[in-house]
């Protein structure tokens, strides 16, 4: 479905279904030059049990329009703006890297009076999100090494390893980063370099956080996210094996195990 906003058409997967009033919904937001389809293992399966299934495209990202956002403060208030038009009676926000960093200051910033936010699963996370000023400076000036490098460090194997028969995830990473505006990666890593207000943010956040990390990720070290977790009571860690940064295609069925035991142990009564 497309959503619009200031007159400008943003993409957002549903599973084909319309949204109804009596579910709870919930928001997938993708990381830096992805899309929603690093969520179609998760998403497909929330949207066929019995939730509505919003996985946005970001602007600038495959299907949406608009340019790519430089800050996370505008990505988070463009998501609670996409969130304001969505039906359900509550909500729940899941995001992947730059992505969970999206859906933890528009968590802070939440303000859906007729629907609460019941939820917020922060996968791949770290704070600070720091960025190498190598892939800074590919991401400004050659786009496709940056995607390489990229690729490199967010996956823990060279070939072999695929969950799915047939799958090569590396190979479907980079197609699926050359279909995002070639400005989206360096607006993306910099808004990550460039964020500081994550202990503000938390200090915000009243709902349940789950931190779903790869034990070998190399971009956002599983170490930073424990750091958080253990800051906040109402925080859940789970570290899934032998996957790194790209967890979502690494271990598609972790993912979704932990995302499916979190979310509905907090469904709204």
């Amino acid at each position: 479905m497309y959503i619009s906003l200031d007159n400008v058409k943003y993409y957002a997967y549903t599973g084909t279904h319309d949204l109804a009033d009596d579910l709870e919904t919930v928001v997938f937001v993708h990381g830096t030059t992805m899309d929603h389809s690093v969520w179609s293992h998760q998403s497909r399966y929330f949207a066929y049990h019995g939730y509505n299934v919003v996985a946005v495209d970001l602007p600038g990202h495959k299907f949406s329009g608009g340019e790519p956002l430089s800050s996370i403060a505008d990505m988070s208030k463009w998501l609670n703006g996409i969130i304001s038009r969505c039906a359900g009676r509550a909500f729940h926000l899941v995001g992947h890297s730059m992505g969970s960093l999206v859906t933890l200051e528009a968590a802070a910033g939440y303000s859906n009076e007729r629907a609460p936010l019941k939820s917020l699963s922060l996968v791949g996370f770290s704070y600070p999100m720091g960025v190498t000023p190598r892939l800074l400076d590919a991401a400004r000036n050659h786009p496709s090494q940056a995607y390489s490098m990229m690729i490199e460090w967010s996956h823990t194997s060279r070939i072999g390893g695929e969950p799915i028969p047939g799958f090569w995830t590396r190979g479907m990473q980079m197609s699926m980063m050359e279909n995002s505006r070639q400005d989206a990666v360096y607006n993306g890593l910099l808004a990550c370099e460039h964020y500081r207000d994550g202990e503000a943010a938390f200090e915000k956040v009243d709902c349940p956080i789950l931190f779903l990390c790869g034990q070998l990720d190399k971009m956002a070290p599983a170490r930073l996210a424990k750091q958080e977790a253990e800051k906040n009571e109402n925080a859940r860690i789970v570290i899934l094996p032998d996957c790194g940064h790209s967890i979502m295609a690494e271990s598609p069925d972790g993912v979704l195990g932990a995302l499916k035991d979190f979310i509905g142990s907090h469904r709204h009564p």
